[in-house]
């Protein structure tokens, strides 16, 4: 997406509407979560607002995230709970936290928001070093064509 800069686009307009729109699964995903969390703790990669964090602290997980929109987080804080929790505001590929975890996740398709392949690879090498030997990494990324209407042979590798 041309011109779209992941670390300059979730300011206050954004945060002030994102919770205006749910996909409508959100009910499934956290029951999927939770399942995979084993009891926690859990950490979520783009935490925004809390929409999916929240629920699942109320479920009785410690639930810690990392995100880079310091106006989403004030969101997230401003919601009952969402004090509570320990958010680390940064980069999702390059920010340390502290602790580990049986669950780290990354959905609604925010995995994305990583535009190069080395982006990707310290996203991944981040969840590396805090993931539980026993933990789970889900990552939920829809196919591109279904969701832009693309086909195979439209898609341009950005580093050739």
């Amino acid at each position: 997406m041309r011109d779209f800069d992941p670390m300059t686009s979730f300011g206050e307009a954004f945060a002030a509407r994102y919770d205006d729109n749910p996909r409508g699964d959100e009910a499934e995903t956290l029951d999927c979560l939770y399942q995979l969390a084993a009891g926690g703790p859990v950490l979520e990669l783009a935490i925004g607002t809390g929409r999916i964090g929240l629920p699942l602290a109320q479920r009785g997980l410690r639930v810690d995230g990392i995100e880079q929109s310091a106006a989403m987080v004030a969101r997230l804080r401003a919601k009952p709970g969402g004090d509570r929790m320990a958010v680390t505001i940064g980069d999702m590929a390059a920010v340390p936290v502290t602790g580990e975890y049986k669950l780290v996740y990354l959905i609604f398709n925010t995995f994305f928001t990583l535009h190069t392949k080395e982006d990707q690879r310290r996203c991944f090498d981040n969840v590396a070093r805090h993931l539980a030997d026993d933990g789970v990494f889900l990552v939920e990324a829809a196919v591109p064509d279904a969701m832009y209407g693309l086909r195979g042979d439209q898609y341009v590798d950005a580093e050739s």
